[in-house]
């Protein structure tokens, strides 16, 4: 093409150079920090230096776009349901587990728990603390006998925030039998969840 008829225009190959927008830098290569990246600084008041950004400071900003993205509902039609059968002896526990499924994020901001006839109840969660190998309950004691509470986890006494579950997360729905005597009919606990589904960018 003749040069005057090209005019002002940058011709479209260029040369891009390792670590600019399109190219893949070899692996284990630091670019010149004054010429290719702009750092990103805080000013320490402690020590009286700029750092670089730390990285919580960016994850907790992560953290609340992330709870502010809502993606579904969480309501009763995510319950959770314990059977325990008729004949289960005293203090006898089981469980019920349900696991987040991989690549979603959950804010639970309430749990309402229905114990029946004969069997106390409670709620373990994954995330939370293990006591002697076992995943910690929700509760200090357990809910009693034939009762229905809710409980609102960002209320002061709960949890003070919405309880954020990630993929691989268990809510473990508990049920003991009481100490006096063993069911005499199938028996079910049922964990209502509520909140939302949210984007996970953390």
């Amino acid at each position: 093409m003749n040069d005057k008829i090209r005019g002002p225009y940058a011709p479209q190959q260029q040369v891009i150079a390792p670590g600019m927008p399109g190219q893949r830098p070899p692996k284990g290569w630091v670019p010149p920090l004054s010429a290719v990246l702009n750092l990103i600084g805080v000013y320490d008041t402690e020590s009286g230096y700029w750092v670089g950004l730390p990285i919580e400071a960016l994850t907790e900003a992560l953290l609340v776009a992330e709870s502010l993205h809502t993606e579904d509902r969480i309501d009763e039609r995510n319950k959770i349901e314990l059977t325990v059968p008729s004949g289960t002896d005293v203090d006898v526990v089981k469980t019920k587990e349900y696991e987040i499924p991989a690549g979603e994020v959950w804010y639970i901001n309430r749990f309402g728990l229905t114990t029946p006839l004969e069997v106390l109840g409670n709620v373990r969660i994954s995330k939370f603390p293990k006591v002697d190998t076992t995943e910690k309950a929700y509760l200090a004691d357990n809910q009693a006998v034939n009762s229905s509470v809710n409980y609102d986890l960002g209320a002061a006494g709960q949890l003070g925030a919405d309880l954020r579950l990630v993929g691989g997360d268990k809510i473990i729905v508990v049920g003991k039998v009481n100490p006096t005597a063993a069911t005499t009919a199938d028996r079910v606990v049922t964990l209502n969840l509520y909140g939302r589904k949210a984007r996970r960018l953390v």
